[in-house]
């Protein structure tokens, strides 16, 4: 069978597995591929795809940060790699964080989020909001500063 003919078929294949969904070129990609399609075969049937619209990975990265607000929110730095690990094409994940608000501002958020609006027993718990900063990809001096920005709300 021929490149252009399995390359219709794998086509087909994916809108099929895309139905309504939103999907990222990478997880397309793999998809046909395990279902036993060659990479080059798979690459071109992905081109095509998103050429004619049935996958946009600006959309398929909106999907996954939709996600990480709020209690969830996390750094730039583990954004991007959500991203990449959701498959999206390595150009979009930049353009996608580069958009993101700055990390000060978004860490200020996850505190605010999780602890409310400070207090006066905020000021002696900043080892228990760094703590929960670092664990979602903040550096120890945004934390800090995110923290005392948030003092002064």
């Amino acid at each position: 069978m021929s490149d252009n003919t399995r390359t219709k078929e794998a086509v087909t294949c994916a809108i099929r597995h895309i139905g309504t969904g939103i999907y990222s070129s990478g997880k397309i990609r793999l998809y046909l591929m395990q279902r036993g399609y060659s990479e080059a075969v798979a690459a071109e049937a992905v081109r095509l795809l998103i050429e004619s619209g049935y996958i946009d990975d600006l959309r398929a990265s909106r999907k996954v940060l939709a996600v990480r607000s709020g209690k969830k929110q996390e750094s730039k730095q583990f954004m991007y790699q959500r991203l990449l690990e959701a498959g999206i094409d390595p150009e979009f994940a930049d353009l996608v964080v580069d958009e993101l608000d700055s990390d000060t501002d978004t860490c200020k958020s996850l505190y605010e989020a999780n602890f409310g609006s400070p207090d006066e027993d905020s000021s002696g718990r900043e080892d228990e909001f760094l703590k929960i900063a670092g664990l979602r990809g903040y550096s120890m001096e945004t934390a800090r500063k995110a923290f005392r920005l948030y003092l002064e709300q």
